[in-house]
């Protein structure tokens, strides 16, 4: 399993929003696969999706699920994403 191709804020907030990261498929969709979650707060938000970006990889923001507790800077690899992996 392989860390994100770029650097997240050093912060231990409590995240307010997730950041599904994806790499872009060989045929130009920007969703090819979903690779991982980064959680961040509302000041870090902006910084993790241009570094992903910046990193030729799709961020798209998602709203917390209820009763979810994460804090900024956590990360989750998708075993089945390509980051992960998978196929």
């Amino acid at each position: 399993m392989k860390k994100i191709p770029f650097p997240l804020p050093v912060c231990d907030q409590p995240a307010t929003g997730r950041i599904e990261i994806y790499t872009p498929d060989p045929a130009g969709d920007a969703f090819g696969s979903l690779d991982a979650s980064v959680y961040a707060c509302d000041a870090h938000e902006p910084d993790v999706i241009a570094a992903a970006w910046a990193a030729d990889m799709t961020a798209y923001r998602i709203e917390m699920a209820p009763g979810v507790d994460r804090t900024c800077s956590e990360v989750y690899v998708y075993r089945t994403g390509n980051l992960g992996g998978g196929q």
